[in-house]
């Protein structure tokens, strides 16, 4: 009998808390769709054993694993090689298994980019304003600092929203403001990206305390939290008029970049809509 064993790819993701994650049903669809014998399993991981988490998965030849909050920055300590991206967002989110270790890579800010362009969520000229100081924060000035007209990054402790200003300083960019979650913004705010865990698991009832201020002047409100599926920060800005946009879809085209650098392929960018739209339909099911 032959050791089907070796056909199959083990893969996973990361994190903590971990129970809410998408990322096992997106990425069995996306095998199934390819043809692929795949097991992706979630890792609830401590960071005090984030080390060791690594090691063992690498002793345990998983292939791929991507990372979720909180260990996307602390990670880059752990792998043999990082992608260009994960050195300009200076945060990791997706680990693939080389002969000498864990190459790391970022598809956050790509990811984010293209559910913003798909759903037609125009940053151009914009005085952006940013919850977080965390990596998907880091992801999050990658996606825009293209276009926008500037960012403004509100941050419980503001010397961390001042590391990722010097983050991006020492790459020549210069239109970020760092605030603490109490301070007025310098100019209107025209659009929202919220990074932070405020909204979810234990904190789901909560919003970050900048919400207010923000959204008297915004017209998109972006939570990168998909689950729940509309956070009360989402609520707030839907109520105030705002455009709103949760993170399902930038989980969603990461979690497509992922999968194709852990896997070495490429998917059909004429078939993601429909793969997408197949998920969904399949977590309305499971309401």
């Amino acid at each position: 009998m032959k050791n089907m064993a070796n056909k199959r790819a083990v893969c996973g993701v990361i994190g903590n808390p971990i129970g809410h994650t998408l990322s096992p049903l997106i990425h069995d669809t996306l095998a199934a769709h390819m043809g692929q014998a795949l097991d992706y399993v979630p890792f609830l991981v401590e960071s005090a054993h984030l080390e060791e988490a690594i090691k063992g998965a690498r002793a345990l030849n998983i292939k791929g694993l991507n990372v979720t909050m909180p260990h996307k920055k602390e990670v880059m300590e752990y792998v043999e090689a990082l992608d260009e991206m994960a050195k300009k967002v200076g945060a990791v989110n997706t680990l693939v298994s080389t002969e000498t270790g864990y190459k790391g890579y970022n598809t956050d800010a790509m990811g984010l980019r293209m559910a913003l362009e798909c759903h037609h969520l125009d940053y151009e000229n914009k005085n952006v304003a940013i919850i977080g100081s965390g990596g998907a924060a880091y992801a999050s000035v990658v996606s825009v600092m293209d276009k926008a007209k500037s960012v403004h990054v509100f941050n419980r402790t503001k010397a961390n929203a001042q590391l990722l200003k010097e983050h991006f300083e020492e790459q020549d960019y210069n239109k970020i403001e760092v605030y603490s979650e109490e301070e007025l913004p310098k100019v209107p705010i025209d659009y929202v990206i919220q990074t932070t865990g405020v909204g979810m698991g234990k904190l789901e009832n909560q919003i970050p305390k900048c919400t207010g201020t923000l959204l008297k002047t915004a017209k998109i409100a972006v939570d990168l939290i998909y689950n729940p599926d509309e956070t009360c920060f989402l609520k707030e800005a839907k109520e105030k008029g705002c455009l709103t946009l949760n993170g399902f879809d930038m989980l969603f085209y990461q979690a497509v970049l992922a999968y194709e650098l852990m896997h070495h392929c490429t998917l059909e960018r004429t078939s993601l809509e429909n793969i997408k739209r197949g998920i969904i339909n399949q977590l309305e099911q499971m309401k």
